[in-house]
This record gives structure tokens, sequence and C-alpha cells, in this order.
């Protein structure tokens, strides 16, 4: 009876440790945001798009909002002005403009744009830090295509950043 007893409760044991390490692998996920830069030669353009994973960035807008703050477009630009930046070598920061947003139901694609005579000729620093405040392994890729040559940068936190000729 003891021995049964024994068993059963070891049999309950590395059940509910294989429930626990299952729950675990299932919880884990990548976190993955993506950058496109793409020079426009036809509208003499820098196009850049940004794609997030839509629960990621839904929690760092909840992390980062002021209470003021009700809009969620402009939620969605100052979270974006504040982690993406463009700086020429003297420090300057170029703000992208703002074309808009979409989201299906499980991405979110930001879109930003800037005449290409602002860039053209000009060594940027691009700082790509979304997300990067509260993932440890948060890894950004950001590809920069200019003369249908494409330049892929993968950024993580403490390495958000790259210098890049345009």
């Amino acid at each position: 009876m003891q021995i049964q007893m024994l068993r059963v409760w070891q049999l309950a044991f590395v059940s509910f440790a294989l429930v626990l390490s299952a729950a675990q692998a299932h919880a884990h996920r990548y976190h993955f945001g993506l950058t496109e830069m793409s020079v426009n030669e036809r509208s003499q353009s820098l196009e850049i798009t940004h794609r997030f994973f839509i629960a990621d960035m839904e929690r760092a807008l909840q992390l980062s909002a002021s209470k003021e703050m009700k809009d969620a477009k402009a939620q969605m630009e100052a979270y974006v002005n504040d982690r993406f930046q463009l700086r020429t070598a003297d420090g300057a920061v170029i703000k992208p403009k703002w074309v808009g947003m979409e989201a299906d139901v499980h991405d979110v694609w930001v879109y930003q744009e800037l005449p290409l005579a602002e860039v053209q000729g000009k060594e940027l620093q691009v700082r790509q830090s979304m997300l990067m405040e509260m993932e440890r392994d948060q890894v950004n890729t950001v590809n920069v295509t200019r003369d249908g040559n494409t330049e892929t940068f993968t950024l993580k936190p403490g390495s958000s950043a790259v210098t890049v000729q345009f």
C-alpha cells in the first residue's frame, strides 16, 4: 500500500513537472522586429517601414503611455519617434515624416518617409531600439536598400545603432 502511494505521488510529481516545462516552452517566444529603409528613386524619397508583432507593440505602448494620452495613433507615433532615430555625423536628428500605420491579427506596420535630398550623400547613424526596453533578447533587423543592393544589420539591446552611408 505504501509503495503504491509513493508511486502515485511520483507519477503526479512527474506529470506536474512535464506540464510546467511544456507551459514554459510554449510561453517562450522569439522577439523580432524588422525595419526596411528603401531608396525610391522615382519618388525621390527614403521609404521606411517597421514591422512588429502587435501583442509586443501593445505591451510597449501600455508601458510607455502617459495617463493623458488617449489617441492610439499619437501614442504610436511618439513611441516610434523616440525609439527610431536618424542622426547626421554632427549629431543633428533627422525626423522622418509619419505616413501611417496598419495592423492585422499578428503584426503592425508603421510607415515613414524622408525626402531623399535630406539623406543622400550623408553618413547617418540609424538607431532602432523599439521593444528593447522590454525584452533582453529583442532582435531588430534593419535592411537598407539602395541602388538595387540590400545591406542587413542586426541590432540588439546594448547595440541598437549602426552607421549607414546614403
